[in-house]
């Protein structure tokens, strides 16, 4: 049998991510957009209050919180994909 550590319902990743940054440590994630594919890295900026929320890399790579799909190994509670 499958299974997966996931986030309650309706959290988000945002203080995981935020505790990354601080932290200085690498985060792994994959993100759903369009396709699955894995980002991996250190955050550098995290803008929570825009339209459109997301976190820039430290590369310069810009992801959307709604793309993350997971975070260090945890889902969100509604992936469903193998």
């Amino acid at each position: 049998m499958d299974s997966r550590n996931t986030l309650k319902c309706n959290a988000t990743f945002i203080d995981m991510l935020c505790n990354c940054m601080v932290a200085k440590t690498k985060v792994a994630m994959l993100l759903d957009n369009n396709g699955l594919r894995r980002a991996e890295g250190l955050i550098k900026t995290m803008e929570i209050n825009a339209a459109q929320p997301y976190i820039e890399m430290q590369g310069g790579l810009k992801i959307a919180l709604d793309t993350i799909t997971a975070v260090n190994g945890i889902f969100v509670a509604s992936y469903s994909e193998c």
